[in-house]
């Protein structure tokens, strides 16, 4: 994982919706430790019915990647890693044609996951309109 960041632990997660875009900002802490082959940080959020929603999503492998994920459609929109920006505090991701999608959005939690196995669930999020 040449110039990839390394895995920490989310400290902070932010969604920020202007206009058509959407960035999302997992504030960062200690660096996760063992054998890592790849890693990434993710926010779900449902309706109040627990229903619709999406997840944002990067992950970090032989070259970042990020995603948004709709639930009611079972559709996803994939980011190449120009829309990611990272430092040993914070990992940045730009998803520059997405909403929301949800008048009232109902659960709201990040999470951080390492080879496939989640570290960290549960994580609140703070939604900027």
């Amino acid at each position: 994982m040449s110039n990839q960041p390394l895995p920490r632990y989310v400290t902070s997660a932010l969604i920020e919706v202007e206009g058509g875009s959407i960035t999302v900002t997992w504030g960062l802490g200690e660096v996760i430790p063992g054998e890592i082959e790849y890693f990434g940080y993710g926010i779900d959020y449902y309706g109040v019915d627990g229903n619709g929603g999406k997840r944002y999503g990067v992950r970090f492998h032989e070259q970042a990647t990020a995603h948004v994920f709709e639930w009611s459609s079972a559709t996803q929109a994939n980011y190449t890693s120009a829309s990611i920006t990272h430092t040993d505090e914070r990992i940045v991701v730009f998803y520059p044609d997405a909403s929301i999608g949800l008048e009232d959005v109902g659960t709201i939690q990040a999470f951080s996951h390492v080879n496939g196995a989640d570290i960290q669930t549960g994580i609140p999020v703070t939604l900027m309109r």
